[in-house]
């Protein structure tokens, strides 16, 4: 169904263009020309990436793929205590296809394999929340915008 492989620097205008995908009905409501968007789009996105970085030491970004058509991205975090799903995105076109679905049982199995809990940090008014608790989330901690979940097997 799917596959991941690791990003290069042929990917930076996918991965641009996915994250452009996530605020698209967002922006739509501020009535920003075009451009003033697509300056203020890239702007989050590079703080969004650096962000990550400073904040995961051990981040890997995987790109997901069916057949030759890219689907999104995975970034995920290690360290010894917990695995953290610290974004997923998947383009529109691709939404309530099974995806998310793969990718959340993927990483659980690896993370009973290793015998450590999975995070996540959702939204609280992000429907993939709902797909969270059916995989067996748990609600650790609400924040004024986030909720923080954990699995655990």
């Amino acid at each position: 169904m799917y596959f991941q492989r690791a990003v290069t620097a042929e990917d930076d205008a996918f991965l641009f263009g996915l994250y452009a995908s996530t605020r698209r009905e967002e922006l739509a409501q501020w009535g920003w020309e075009k451009e003033q968007q697509l300056k203020f789009l890239r702007m989050q996105f590079q703080c969004q990436s650096r962000s990550y970085q400073m904040q995961y030491p051990n981040l890997e970004t995987k790109i997901i793929l069916t057949g030759d058509a890219k689907v999104g991205r995975i970034i995920t975090a290690k360290n010894n205590s917990e695995m953290v799903l610290v974004d997923i995105s998947l383009l529109p076109e691709f939404y309530n296809q099974g995806f998310g679905t793969a990718l959340l049982k993927d990483l659980q199995q690896k993370a009973h394999t290793e015998g450590i809990p999975l995070r996540l940090s959702v939204l609280t008014n992000n429907p993939a929340k709902r797909l969270y608790e059916r995989m067996g989330f748990k609600t650790v901690e609400t924040k004024e915008t986030h909720t923080i979940m954990r699995w655990i097997k």
